[in-house]
């Protein structure tokens, strides 16, 4: 079975959209007033619009693929995101975890150079 969607609560859908447009460096396949939603490979990454978000309460993680962690790193602080932790490095692939704007973590992984 796929994953059919990811999908992150944000109360201001619009500040959202912009910092995960630098994170993933494409533009959304749309963008409502409620919801926008990425396309990236053959999986969806979408930002749904809350009221009210617990911040940092969220459970769902997504992992974005880097091919260069210690450069995409820095590339995401620039845009505000928060390193947390530091990079974990395992026999398969280095890992990275950060928290955005409104409180949701997500990850970097990078699969071990051949």
């Amino acid at each position: 079975m796929n994953i059919a969607f990811i999908s992150y609560p944000t109360i201001n859908l619009d500040k959202a959209v912009e910092f995960y447009q630098k994170v993933i460096g494409i533009e959304p396949l749309f963008h409502r007033s409620d919801w926008a939603e990425f396309k990236i490979e053959e999986q969806r990454f979408a930002l749904q619009k809350v009221e009210i978000a617990q911040k940092g309460k969220n459970n769902a993680m997504i992992y974005f693929m880097s091919k260069t962690i210690e450069q995409d790193i820095k590339r995401l602080q620039s845009f505000g995101a928060k390193v947390l932790g530091s990079i974990e490095i395992k026999s398969y692939g280095k890992f990275a975890k950060f928290q955005d704007p409104e409180g949701n973590i997500f990850g970097l992984y990078q699969p071990p150079i051949k």
